[in-house]
């Protein structure tokens, strides 16, 4: 089931203090709506009642789309390897591995979204981060001179898969990326299935790593 429960903030701007609901977990099983709020990040905003301004909080939660045995926890960094061993450790909360659950830790409510999209397309997010790598030395090969801070997948109004460029917070372009996920798809034949990994922290870093041990080898 979903939890949330009320805290109080205090308005940056009137200091007005007000009740903000959080939510502790989400299970879209049971409470489909709270899918898009999620999307739109909006679970994070809260819209002060005396001044009218609206501001993130940004908080963990766990997001759960029971319906399709993924669970995505959302942590600070400092969070991150008490939340795995949450998963795996020898007080895990359950077997996922037996029960076949996808399982991710995130940072931020931006990775959060991008999981969501990428499992929602049927695509795996680690050979995505191959194809981000890919993606940013083809655009810096093409134009050197393009200045950005990531690339974030997303799905266009057509149903085309595509990279968001993002600059300063801003989005700037765009990149088709289904011809370059199928060619990183037939390098990384050797990736165990997607449910059965127990690298549940997929980032950057991990596919960097990936690539250092496969040199060495």
């Amino acid at each position: 089931m979903s939890r949330h429960h009320i805290e109080k903030v205090t308005c940056p701007s009137c200091h007005h203090e007000g009740d903000f609901e959080l939510w502790d977990n989400i299970n879209t099983a049971l409470n489909p709506e709270m899918k898009e709020k999620v999307l739109n990040q909006s679970i994070f905003l809260y819209t002060c009642p005396s001044c009218g301004e609206t501001f993130r909080l940004n908080y963990s939660t766990l997001y759960h789309q029971m319906e399709d045995l993924i669970m995505i926890y959302l942590v600070s960094e400092s969070e991150v390897e008490k939340t795995y061993e949450m998963f795996y450790g020898e007080n895990a909360l359950f077997d996922f591995r037996t029960e076949k659950y996808l399982s991710r830790i995130v940072t931020s409510p931006n990775q959060l979204v991008e999981k969501i999209q990428i499992f929602d397309a049927g695509k795996d997010d680690r050979i995505m981060e191959l194809v981000k790598l890919l993606a940013t030395d083809s655009l810096l090969e093409n134009n050197p001179d393009e200045e950005f801070d990531e690339l974030r997948f997303a799905v266009d109004d057509d149903g085309t898969n595509i990279l968001v460029i993002i600059n300063k917070g801003e989005t700037t372009g765009a990149v088709d990326i289904d011809d370059m996920y199928e060619f990183a798809s037939s390098h990384c034949t050797d990736f165990k299935d997607l449910r059965d990994d127990e690298d549940i922290v997929i980032n950057r870093e991990w596919i960097l790593n990936k690539l250092a041990e496969a040199e060495n080898e």
